[in-house]
């Protein structure tokens, strides 16, 4: 009893220190969550909150995986990494997605059933491993095409890298289980069902941080898998190590054995690719990512006499033989301070106060990681013999094909109709016709990089699919040219931000796609994009973006804080330089850069440090110390900000979070910083700190222990600088949190966006609701509420950007939430063009989406009653509805009852008639010719304005649009009753 008590108290006193220890989310967790997340769904009052797509879709996205059912060509299935599956039904013109409304729609693997093209399997979680890979929730399985799928197990195995459908026996499923990416455990290996996935055995178990990412079979009846050893934290990724391993089965699956003969081995062995000839079962090909470092022989030291690699081996006295202008194109291209000169350099050097090595030290960059690693990198190895033995294919380097982050691709197929026509992925797509001997690119410019997947028509072998960051394309001559597959608004965003221009644009830094610019007038639906395509301003991943509208500037970044800014002049670089001498500056793969908004002129920029520019990034000044303590490093930029803030209420209150788990706050512009973490969970991850809108002391912080696979949502507000922190996450399902902000209009509104969608509250966190129930379950990374026009836009991280109307949430007075009935005003508009004319009666469509939303508070659900009615009660326009309890949104096309708009037309043309007697009477005391204009005028404000009455309209065949008048829309449900005026001009 004396223990039981003991233990008690320590857990209420970690529970009172914000202490947890790290343990990884299991499925039950996430299907705990998922349990959570439908009920907020179903119960949430604020289903009227409705969501417009608005792309962009110029970019696509990255596509994971491409199938195509043998016995329907016009069909074409698409996963995307975080944007779910799309189904094309005319050989893709068109796209529509089957998965919105999953527990995950984070893509692994495809699969068609070859005996039942309408059986499709999908493995969750995406097994590229990269930093903005997610994980899944096990298989699913559709017996109907893809329109409903049901999960079939496996939940832990978190990422799935192949499913493979026995062509001999459908029942036979085998998976190839990678696991969790951040975290020990759960099930890796690969595994098989035998019953269309009721149940699964374990063929080949995998450890504690291998899994496996490739299965096949061979016509023969052989199977080949493989092993993937990787790990990765948020500071280090392991590509490769021991159980890295090609093993083979000759006898259905029951035994297996490792193949090594010719292949490489050990720790920097990573992932593995394979692919079976279909006109040589014997034959197979094998992709690895070699990770072996090179000897310095061989490295690749540039075309440069001064490069990094140079100089990183370069002694004194050759560095002094070097010519001046290459060592001022050096500094210059590598973002040193203007002021630094090569001929100062070289007088620093030749003085013994700097090394050459120094210089190499100052410019350390994450993008030097991917690109600048000298290993073997990409190999293809061929065996003839079933896998007995394996020869390497090529003498010719292969290195740039994938570079350091061949974990990314790992895609190999050979020609079904030619065993030495083989393609392998990489940042090109390379094709070999000679067995794999030499290589070439097998794309174009219009091909995006980084190919995913491959898709080889068994048929026709030159007729080929690849998935790649940009989405599909499509050649039908093996690779030589190439036509771009329709794209669907499966944009990765990880930052959001709006001008001022009506209609506003939208811009937003994406993966793999750079800065995109569009406007927030564009909609998808229907499968089909309406608007004005969005532009593309920026290249690399995009990352911050900041809109002077002012001085129409644009300030943008790629990854690894490269921050530029854009105007009417070139593209300028803006980055912080830091001087020889001084430590580098670390900088996040998404670095904060924030525009003051006391001061368009004033820019902020945060690494370990944080800098302030006061005249648009020209110049910086430090104005902090390092504001991190982790010392853990690796070849992952780590110790680094993550999250900026300014109160728009007081100049030079700043806040900064960190990826170790820090947060400051400055109330002086940076000349002295309190840590105000301590009452904080340890060491993870700020995903964003951010400044009340409406209270100088007040900030909002989420963090996010994504990284360590825990899915828990950590939610923070202090309404004292920091000094104390309450949990506001009670409610909320577990979901990791990327960000959080207070509604700019109404404080007592605060929007929460999660790895699974939207979330709001409206008394300040007390409470959470999800913020509409249409959203697809996809990540939002970033949101923003337009200034002007009250629109709340989304930034997602697989489904590009989502905008939706929340006036009317910030309208919402206890009054009206207390009432029975509540019908939000309407503004007044004008008639639209083409409302007085007759459409073209061969359009292939009704192409008009022109509907106006209307708002409605129910307390109770049930059946309610809508008509439209001019100023004296006659209605124009009836309809029956259903409410649901809370905000409804009721959309009316501008569309009346033409019979009840006629009636009502004549009983006012009786009643003007009437009233023109009446006043041609008053007006026979009076001037004559006043008295005849005031009765025109009076007849017309009669007549209600009709340019053309009903009843002329719907001889000429005119659609019975509502004519300029005054109107007012009534609701009734029950006894209750609520109306409001509007007037159409």
């Amino acid at each position: 009893m004396t223990q039981f008590k003991s233990l008690t108290f320590l857990a209420l006193c970690l529970i009172g220190t914000f202490v947890w220890a790290e343990v990884p989310s299991s499925f039950k967790n996430q299907q705990d969550a998922w349990e959570a997340h439908q009920k907020l769904k179903q119960q949430t009052p604020y289903k009227g909150i409705s969501w417009r797509n608005v792309g962009p879709v110029i970019q696509g996205g990255r596509a994971v995986d491409v199938i195509r059912p043998a016995d329907q060509p016009h069909v074409v299935y698409v996963g995307y990494a975080s944007g779910g599956v799309w189904k094309s039904e005319n050989n893709g013109n068109t796209f529509r997605p089957l998965t919105d409304h999953l527990s995950s729609q984070i893509v692994g693997s495809l699969a068609i059933d070859p005996n039942d093209s309408n059986v499709l399997w999908l493995g969750t979680g995406e097994n590229n491993s990269s930093r903005s890979s997610y994980g899944g929730m096990g298989v699913f399985k559709s017996t109907d095409a893809g329109e409903s799928w049901t999960h079939m197990g496996l939940g832990d195995t978190d990422r799935i890298g192949r499913i493979l459908v026995d062509p001999e026996n459908s029942d036979h499923v085998y998976v190839a289980a990678l696991g969790k990416l951040y975290s020990k455990g759960g099930q890796r290996g690969l595994y098989r069902s035998k019953d269309g996935g009721q149940t699964w055995e374990t063929l080949i178990e995998g450890n504690d941080w291998t899994g496996f990412i490739d299965v096949a079979k061979a016509k023969n009846g052989v199977f080949y898998a493989s092993s993937w050893d990787r790990s990765r934290r948020a500071w280090n990724f392991v590509e490769g190590g021991n159980g890295s391993a090609v093993y083979r089965s000759k006898d259905g699956g029951k035994t297996w054995q490792k193949l090594t003969n010719g292949l490489p081995q050990g720790e920097y062995t990573g992932r593995i690719g394979l692919t079976v000839s279909a006109s040589q079962p014997n034959s197979l090909y094998i992709s690895v990512d070699n990770q072996t470092p090179l000897p310095e022989t061989e490295w690749d030291l540039g075309d440069s006499a001064v490069t990094v690699k140079r100089l990183r081996h370069m002694d004194k006295e050759s560095f002094l033989l070097q010519d001046e202008k290459a060592i001022e194109s050096f500094l210059r291209g590598n973002n040193f301070p203007p002021d630094l000169k090569a001929k100062k350099v070289i007088e620093q050097v030749k003085n013994d106060e700097i090394t050459p090595q120094s210089l190499v030290d100052q410019i350390k960059d994450g993008n030097d990681n991917l690109f600048n690693v000298d290993i073997k990198s990409l190999e293809i190895y061929r065996s003839d013999d079933a896998g007995d033995s394996f020869y390497r294919t090529h003498e010719q380097d292969l290195q740039q094909v994938v570079f350091s982050y061949g974990y990314y691709f790992g895609q190999v197929k050979v020609d079904p109709q030619d065993v030495n026509t083989v393609y392998a992925t990489g940042v090109p797509f390379i094709k070999s016709t000679d067995g794999g001997k030499t290589w070439a690119g097998a794309w174009d410019s219009g091909v995006h990089a980084d190919i995913q997947a491959i898709w080889i028509n068994p048929d026709h072998s030159n007729h080929i699919m690849i998935g790649n960051d940009g989405g599909v394309d499509e050649s039908f001559d093996g690779g030589q040219t190439w036509k771009k597959v329709d794209k669907q608004p499966v944009g990765q965003f990880y930052t959001i931000a709006v001008d001022m221009a009506e209609p506003y644009h939208i811009y937003g830094g994406l993966q793999d796609n750079g800065t995109l610019k569009g406007s927030s007038a564009n909609i998808f639906t229907n499968s089909r994009y309406q608007g004005s395509d969005w532009e593309r301003i920026f290249g690399g991943d995009g990352m911050h973006v900041n809109v002077d509208d002012d001085d129409k500037l644009t300030y943008v970044g790629f990854q690894f804080g490269n921050s530029f800014r854009l105007g009417s002049a070139a593209p300028k670089k803006i980055t912080p330089p830091t001087y020889v001498g001084e430590e580098s500056l670390r900088k996040n793969w998404n670095t904060p850069v924030m525009m003051s908004t006391h001061n368009k002129d004033i820019l902020y920029f945060a690494g370990q440090k944080v800098y302030r520019s006061m005249n648009k990034g020209d110049d910086w000044t430090q104005i902090s110390s390092d504001l991190t303590e982790s010392e853990n490093r690796g070849d992952v930029p780590f110790a680094t900000a993550t999250s900026l803030s300014e109160s728009p209420l007081k100049f030079g209150l700043l806040w900064v979070g960190t990826d170790d788990g820090l947060v400051w706050v400055t109330e002086d512009g940076g000349n002295q910083w309190k840590k105000v973490s301590k009452q904080l969970p340890k060491g993870k991850w700020v995903s964003r700190i951010i400044a009340s809108p409406h209270k100088e002391k007040r900030a909002w912080l989420a963090l996010n222990n994504y990284r360590n696979d825990d899915i828990q949502p950590y939610l923070y507000k202090t309404e004292n600088l920091g000094k104390n922190w309450k949990k506001m996450a009670k409610g909320l399902p577990n979901e990791t949190i990327n960000v959080v902000k207070e509604d700019p209009t109404n404080e007592n509104i605060v929007y929460v966006g999660t790895d699974k969608g939207i979330y709001v509250s409206t008394n300040q966190g007390e409470q959470w609701q999800m913020l509409g129930d249409q959203l697809p379950t996809v990540p939002v990374h970033d949101l923003i509420v337009h200034p002007r026009e009250n629109e709340l836009v989304l930034g997602t991280h697989g489904r590009s950007v989502f905008v939706a109307d929340v006036k009317p949430l910030q309208a919402l007075t206890d009054d009206i939430k207390e009432a029975d009935l509540h019908v939000m005003s309407v503004e007044k508009f004008k008639e639209k063009g083409g409302w007085d004319s007759r459409p073209f009666p061969w359009s292939y469509t009704d192409d008009s989406d022109d509907e106006m939303p209307v708002y409605i508070w129910a307390k109770q659900g049930g059946d309610a009653e809508i008509e439209i009615q001019n100023k004296d009660g006659s209605v124009y326009f009836n309809q029956a509805i259903k409410l649901t309890s809370g905000l409804n949104q009721w959309t009316w096309d501008y569309k009346v009852d033409e019979a009840k708009a006629i009636t009502a037309e004549q009983a006012m043309n009786t009643k003007a008639v009437d009233n023109t007697d009446e006043v041609v009477c008053a007006c026979e005391a009076a001037d004559n010719a006043t008295g005849d204009e005031k009765v025109v005028e009076e007849n017309e404000k009669t007549l209600n304005n009709a340019k053309i009455p009903y009843a002329e309209s719907k001889r000429l065949g005119h659609p019975p649009y509502i004519e300029p008048g005054d109107y007012k829309l009534v609701i009734k449900q029950g006894d209750a009753s609520h109306e409001t005026e509007f007037v159409v001009e």
